[in-house]
């Protein structure tokens, strides 16, 4: 695209209205403007992305594709009702924001993600922003959305004109899809807890289970790799796209860190009054030629372990969607969901929203977050044994990360198979839900094969990433 495809005088006029709304209700306005682009390659935007902001979001399912670079302006909050300290941030924003243009409306107006639990950490524990440039994909229709917050003293650093230029400038340089970064020797592996240490707390928590004290537990690994070179953002992102088709690939880049991954696992989507969402739990690999693929994914839905656990997480999710929908439909059976790595057992929930006029996405992110998939059951029983049992916090690690438009309809993801990247530290995640039953072996080989695709795409050389070290104990402080 060139400037001249923007319309900067539409833009323009909408940010006039928007300045007479601030200086009115003298307090910030936000002006957004809405057109229709051409369709683009997500991944031949990455490179330049990343390279022209330090504050963007990746979002490609096989649905939507969510492009954003820089701030309009953010919303945190703390504590634990951050989800509707979101939501009342973003109403109140919202009163007063002025939206123009021919683009469609019910495209993503702000992205971003929350911590798995409400404690500080080095992102915050719920952060969400309107991007000043956003590129969204859906269905063939593709939108950009540009946003500049105005201030009724009339000072606003990034007005219309050099909002333009940026997502000009972006557009322009969208080329091919990034190439995978180089395998570099001399990468440093750590893994928290050690394999004996991991296998004695499993076994430690199926005790627990025996007497009673939960029914399921998701305990979660670290394994932080150090390189001598640091991570390319783009290179990171564009092996995640080729090499985990039917998954949603993620990025959170802000305060000179970011958290990238690629989830199977949706918590909750709303749209139109219809909130669907995912039971997902159980693991398997898979086989290493047809025949043994096809032996692995019998044995999955026939194993007892398994359908315990996936039946734990599809109950819990029903009796939340039946508690704000009217009708929630629920598969009798799992079905098998094949990754390149792993398969698990996984039921897609549907439900008609009660009341979809006072819904929000928030809202179903609140109540369902965490499901049983990557906390346990009883919540609050399983979540206090994480808290004792696992030496690290989890950041974002399976936390909800995803995006919400202006009628707070959105979509969000479970961030797991994730890793949170800082210079050249790569902290990478992997957790297992532990059940009556569970086998010490079995899960600490469950979790380094849900290592493997982010190793793959930080490129660490396969000489090096096993045996793994074991951590000093600082490292567990």
């Amino acid at each position: 695209m060139h400037v001249a495809d923007i319309d900067l005088q539409g833009f323009l006029e909408v940010h006039a209205k928007a300045t007479i709304e601030a200086r009115n209700n003298a307090c910030p306005a936000l002006a957004v403007w809405r057109q229709d682009i051409g369709p683009f390659d997500p991944a031949g935007l990455l490179r330049p992305l990343f390279e022209r902001s330090t504050r963007t979001f990746v979002w490609v399912s096989p649905q939507t594709s969510v492009m954003a670079m820089g701030s309009a302006t953010d919303f945190t909050h703390v504590g634990r009702d951050r989800f509707a300290g979101i939501r009342r941030g973003w109403e109140k924003t919202a009163r007063t924001a002025v939206a123009g243009g021919p683009g469609a409306r019910g495209v993503p107006a702000m992205v971003g993600g929350f911590a798995f639990a409400p404690r500080p950490g080095s992102l915050p524990e719920a952060l969400m922003w309107v991007p000043r440039v956003l590129i969204t994909q859906e269905d063939g229709r593709a939108t950009l959305a540009l946003s500049v917050c105005v201030d009724p003293r009339g000072t606003t650093p990034d007005g219309p004109a050099r909002t333009v230029a940026d997502a000009t400038t972006l557009l322009a340089a969208a080329g091919v899809r990034p190439c995978p970064s180089p395998q570099l020797a001399g990468t440093n592996l750590v893994e928290i807890p050690s394999a004996s240490e991991w296998k004695a707390l499993v076994a430690h928590t199926v005790e627990q289970i025996r007497r009673g004290r939960f029914d399921k537990a998701v305990l979660a690994r670290q394994l932080r790799v150090s390189s001598p070179c640091g991570y390319d953002l783009a290179s990171v992102m564009g092996t995640l796209l080729d090499t985990q088709p039917g998954s949603t690939a993620f990025a959170v880049a802000a305060y000179g860190q970011a958290f990238v991954g690629a989830t199977p696992e949706r918590l909750v989507s709303l749209r139109g009054g219809r909130a669907e969402s995912m039971s997902l739990a159980a693991s398997m690999p898979r086989g290493a030629t047809p025949a043994e693929d096809v032996c692995l994914r019998a044995a999955l839905m026939e194993d007892d372990k398994s359908r315990r656990e996936q039946k734990i997480v599809t109950a819990t999710l029903r009796r939340a969607f039946e508690e704000v929908c009217d009708t929630v439909t629920v598969p009798d059976e799992p079905h098998v969901l094949d990754l390149p790595n792993l398969r698990h057992l996984h039921s897609r929930i549907v439900g008609e929203v009660a009341d979809p006029e006072s819904a929000s996405v928030l809202d179903l992110v609140e109540r369902l977050h965490p499901t049983p998939a990557v906390g346990g059951q009883p919540r609050r029983a399983s979540l206090e044994w994480l808290g004792e049992a696992e030496p690290f916090d989890r950041g974002w690690y399976a936390g909800p990360v995803g995006w919400m438009n202006d009628e707070q309809e959105g979509d969000f993801a479970v961030a797991i198979r994730s890793a949170h990247l800082d210079e050249g530290t790569a902290t990478l995640y992997a957790g297992c839900g532990i059940v009556a039953g569970s086998d010490p072996d079995a899960e600490l080989e469950e979790t380094r094969l849900k290592f493997r695709p982010m190793l793959n795409a930080l490129a660490v050389p396969l000489s090096e990433r096993a045996p793994y070290r074991r951590a000093e104990c600082k490292d567990l402080d």
